[in-house]
């Protein structure tokens, strides 16, 4: 029970990582306030943690609304008189699937979609949950960022360089934080199967050009929940303003021998 009696707030833990990432915090000792704009799946989700046994609850939030932020860390304080552990994670992936583009193609609506959740969503939960961290003199806040913010990849460049911003804001709070025992950590990773990748993931095309940029198989959500749990607990006390790449090898390598698949465990 790593996270025994900690409160975390999560964000975008309607599905994918932030789903299972809330699953397995619960299963790890801690009570979770899961926000998201998807109320169904959100709600849904919280209803599964409880039915298991865990504690969780759910929050309409919509991270780029300085309200919506105060309001989520509002809830986790008032259910469990306090926040340890924020978890960054929304981002609008299916806009970044669907209508990210190149610079000179890129509309600026998708831009400011992109930048205001990714980054600014950010900064409106950190400034959120830092006075009540700052007064606990304890906290930990995981961002989510990228592998695409260290590695050119063509098509994505709102979510590149929104990416690229919460890199760079990890390391600036972990810098002014530090002095109140508040670590920063930024978790990058590489492809992950969710429910808005099943399209080409199901493509055997598409799905064959997706493992052969890795050294092992394709990630899973639950594969970054489990990174996100050791970061925020007391064993990677000695961890912040560090981002952490889990991609598979996908950043490891200019060119992968044909043909060859490496440590697969499927």
């Amino acid at each position: 029970m790593q996270l025994q009696d900690r409160v975390a707030l999560i964000t975008g833990a309607a599905s994918g990582i932030g789903r299972a990432a809330a699953r397995l915090f619960a299963r790890e000792g801690a009570r979770v306030l899961l926000a998201d704009l998807d109320v169904k799946n959100g709600e849904a989700a919280a209803a599964e943690i409880n039915a298991a046994g865990g504690t969780a609850r759910f929050m309409a939030t919509d991270v780029s609304q300085s309200a919506h932020a105060q309001r989520a860390v509002a809830a986790a304080i008032e259910s469990w008189g306090r926040l340890d552990i924020l978890y960054n994670n929304a981002a609008p992936t299916r806009l970044c699937n669907e209508k990210d583009r190149a610079v000179h193609e890129l509309d600026e609506a998708v831009w400011d979609v992109m930048i205001n959740v990714a980054l600014k969503g950010v900064f409106l939960m950190s400034k959120a949950a830092l006075p009540v961290m700052m007064k606990q003199q304890r906290g930990v806040i995981l961002n989510t960022a990228t592998v695409d913010a260290l590695i050119a990849e063509p098509g994505v460049d709102s979510y590149t360089a929104a990416k690229g911003g919460v890199v760079a804001l990890t390391r600036a709070m972990a810098l002014n934080y530090a002095p109140h025992n508040i670590r920063v950590n930024c978790i990058s990773p590489g492809y992950v199967i969710t429910e808005c990748q099943l399209d080409w993931y199901n493509n055997p095309a598409a799905r064959a050009a997706a493992e052969s940029t890795h050294l092992t198989r394709l990630g899973r959500p639950e594969d970054i929940a489990e990174l996100a749990i050791f970061l925020a607990s007391d064993k990677a006390a000695f961890i912040t303003g560090s981002n952490i790449v889990i991609d598979g090898g996908f950043s490891a390598f200019k060119f992968k021998p044909q043909g060859q698949n490496f440590f697969r465990t499927e």
